[in-house]
């Protein structure tokens, strides 16, 4: 059963201690979870096999996202429960194996000392430790000077922001994950600490040759300055991206943080990808039973840039309140689209700068720190689906009381309708429920199944009629006008070239 007039913008909500039995997950959806996420940096497979398993139980509609955890760099044990590092003193690093103390620093990264050079900046433990490369002493030691003081503890991450690193984004630890996810039912992968697009290349082309009958959605998960300076090139080869805040957040200065989110947000609704806005954003609900005041807006500011989807991670994973906070974030959302000021995706007033999603004010003279010829939006005309997509988002805000309706195989005209921002319910009819998950982080689109789509001589009037009993199953009065977006043969992957508008009551 679907429910057409619920929230436009998605959550993804992390699964952890605090959330993985069946009762809890159930709430989760409940309350508006449209992803689940398994964290792969924290747990092992069997843990995430029965999360899974609960997960399938309890819904068969719910997405799953697998977040791969990337070459994350570490720092390694100590000779005591902590050091102190006093600012101002000097201290080595080095890539052979040592328990760490108050002299020498273990980094478990071999191509330390060739990437790492001098004057290069040094980021421990989410940035709370800031170290200065002064020069390399010899093939396995650095020597750096402390620039805030702090307090060691055993085996914290470790951010290089200024520095080219030699080790792949995709690790062979990361290419056991996209197996093992691939073959539990995992619909979606978030590839970690991006660089370059070759990163996602590169995953998309190991799970086609493994998995060639089926289909993912690959995020890139943008956390590293390299990604944001050729975010580009990343939005054209992801399927998806997500705004990375944590990490992101040590390698940039915070204060810009705002700044690239809108970035970020406003490249993806360009290249037409679903994006998803994280970190934090409810983070004291970990300990309270009410967010913020300063949340509430963050989550508010992200509806307003354009996301497509935001996200809880300890908030529901380790959190006391997991349910809650994901009714919470329902609430924030919905109160947001409801605002005189939302409109389609964005901020009401902003000046016309074309259909390319929701930028807020003040953000529309942006320009890449790239050449300004690789901003421009490129119309490819001879793609039909897309200009049918953009004709029935116009359509819509044409016409009272109205859904779009897009008959799709793969998913791929919904999607296209669905980063025009409509103001209108977006029904996707689909194959099955593969594609329908495939769909759960898009703005504004609600899915029915039709197994029959594929069919050739399937009728256009059996789709209205089963789009017409959905909404009735759902307890709402059925619309008085559906844009109904196809391809002859109806159902045949590439061919939508029609918009029809159809009277569904009576």
């Amino acid at each position: 059963m679907i429910n057409i007039y619920d929230k436009k913008v998605k959550i993804v909500a992390t699964l952890g201690p605090a959330s993985d039995e069946k009762k809890m997950i159930e709430k989760i959806i409940k309350n508006g979870a449209d992803v689940i996420r398994l964290n792969f940096s924290h747990g092992n497979e069997n843990y995430f096999a029965e999360a899974i398993k609960n997960i399938r139980s309890v819904s068969k509609n719910t997405a799953i996202l697998v977040d791969l955890p990337g070459p994350k760099i570490r720092t390694g044990k100590l000779n005591k429960d902590a050091i102190n590092l006093q600012k101002g003193s000097t201290i080595i690093l080095t890539k052979k194996y040592t328990v760490s103390d108050e002299q020498k620093i273990y980094i478990d990264y071999p191509y330390l000392c060739d990437d790492i050079k001098p004057k290069n900046l040094v980021y421990i433990d989410d940035g709370k430790i800031k170290l200065k490369i002064i020069k390399k002493i010899n093939g396995n030691e650095l020597e750096a000077e402390i620039l805030t003081k702090g307090v060691l503890k055993a085996e914290k991450g470790i951010n290089f922001p200024d520095s080219s690193l030699s080790i792949p984004s995709v690790t062979e630890n990361d290419k056991k994950f996209l197996k093992f996810g691939a073959e539990h039912g995992a619909d979606m992968f978030a590839v970690s600490f991006v660089r370059t697009s070759e990163d996602i290349i590169s995953v998309k082309n190991m799970l086609k040759a493994e998995y060639p009958s089926k289909k993912f959605l690959i995020v890139a998960k943008i956390e590293k300055i390299e990604a944001v300076k050729n975010i580009e090139k990343i939005a054209a080869a992801a399927d998806a991206l997500m705004v990375a805040r944590g990490d992101l957040g040590v390698e940039a200065p915070v204060e810009n943080i705002p700044i690239e989110q809108k970035r970020i947000i406003y490249v993806a609704n360009r290249y037409k990808k679903p994006v998803i806005t994280a970190t934090q954003m409810l983070l004291s609900m970990v300990e309270n039973e009410s967010p913020t005041r300063a949340e509430v807006t963050d989550i508010s500011n992200a509806i307003f840039d354009g996301t497509d989807a935001v996200m809880l991670s300890e908030e529901t994973a380790i959190g006391k309140y997991p349910d809650e906070a994901v009714a919470y974030m329902s609430k924030i959302i919905k109160a947001t689209e409801k605002s005189p000021m939302f409109s389609g995706g964005g901020y009401k007033s902003r000046k016309a700068y074309g259909n390319y999603g929701g930028i807020g004010i003040g953000y529309l003279e942006y320009r890449s720190i790239e050449s300004d010829d690789k901003i421009k939006i490129k119309r490819n005309v001879s793609d039909i689906s897309d200009i049918i997509a953009e004709t029935a988002s116009t359509a819509s805000k044409l016409i009272n009381n109205c859904i779009i309706a897009a008959i799709t195989r793969s998913g791929y005209t919904a999607n296209l309708i669905s980063s025009f921002k409509p103001p209108v319910p977006v029904v996707a009819v689909v194959p099955d429920d593969s594609a329908k998950r495939r769909l759960s982080l898009n703005y504004g689109v609600s899915c029915i199944t039709m197994k029959n789509i594929t069919d050739k001589n399937i009728d256009l009037q059996d789709v209205i009629d089963l789009i017409k009993d959905e909404i009735k199953k759902s307890g709402h009065k059925s619309p008085d006008y559906a844009v109904i977006t196809g391809g002859i043969p109806i159902g045949e992957p590439g061919s939508t070239d029609f918009v029809k508008i159809v009277k569904l009551s009576c």
